[in-house]
């Protein structure tokens, strides 16, 4: 597992002007102060969820910040969602997707944490999230352990799959252009905050669509529950291996 690493002033400084960002639109993107940008630059102390923030939207605009000082363009082809506020802006940016490409969403749902673990900035869980979407498009949720529960009664398509415990991907999300592998936890922040690696590619999309349309044929439509399932049957939590450096790498765990 990787130490925590925190960006620096400077690194912000540089990374705005790779993005020609003002500071008032990185304050904005990070959902912090602009006098937290102006405190953070001048080399000041800030709060570590802050610069954590931070480095989450310089990471999903594609610009890396590395430990000796570097900064320059990822290259890897994957943008991260991270960070405390990393939730908030995944869901805004699969809804401002739906709404320009007027698509819909699927996702795989493997814990039940991924689910109804409250999140982000704005006290929803990602149930809430999927609540919300399907006001602006179709959305299918395919679940793949028959321990998860859902927190009330849907708005969106739910099935249940049963499937043996992921090694490796805990939950993916399709939509648009865009697929989305995410975690419970971000091992490389130390993080206790889902991370989001989502790839831009039709192939991927085809690829992930077509894989769970078979599954969601096969899948029972979910039937809700009022009794409670205990701690011990959330499903099952992951470690993502760090040698996972490229898509590929991501798509061949599939």
């Amino acid at each position: 597992m990787t130490d925590l690493y925190l960006i620096t002033g400077a690194q912000s400084r540089m990374a705005r002007s790779l993005l020609k960002w003002s500071r008032e639109k990185l304050a904005d993107e990070a959902n912090v102060s602009r006098g937290t940008i102006r405190i953070f630059e001048d080399d000041q102390p800030i709060r570590e969820s802050n610069i954590l923030d931070i480095h989450s939207v310089l990471d999903a605009h594609g610009v890396e910040c590395h430990p000796d000082g570097s900064v320059r363009p990822r290259s890897d082809g994957i943008k991260d969602f991270r960070g405390l506020g990393g939730c908030d802006r995944f869901f805004a940016n699969i809804e401002k997707i739906l709404k320009d490409k007027a698509s819909g969403l699927v996702c795989r749902i493997g814990s039940q944490d991924m689910l109804s673990n409250v999140t982000g900035r704005n006290g929803l869980t990602n149930f809430d999230r999927l609540q919300n979407l399907s006001k602006v498009a179709p959305v299918r949720c395919l679940l793949t352990d028959q321990n998860i529960y859902l927190p009330g009664p849907p708005s969106f398509e739910v099935r249940v799959y049963p499937e043996p415990p992921i090694n490796l991907i805990l939950s993916d999300f399709a939509y648009g252009d865009e697929v989305t592998f995410a975690i419970e936890q971000d091992i490389r922040f130390h993080f206790r905050q889902p991370v989001y690696m989502v790839i831009e590619s039709a192939k991927f999309v085809e690829k992930t669509l077509g894989y769970f349309d078979k599954r969601w044929q096969a899948a029972k439509p979910y039937k809700t529950s009022t009794t409670k399932r205990s701690a011990s049957s959330f499903g099952h939590r992951i470690v993502l291996p760090e040698d996972i450096e490229t898509p590929e790498q991501l798509v061949s765990c599939y």
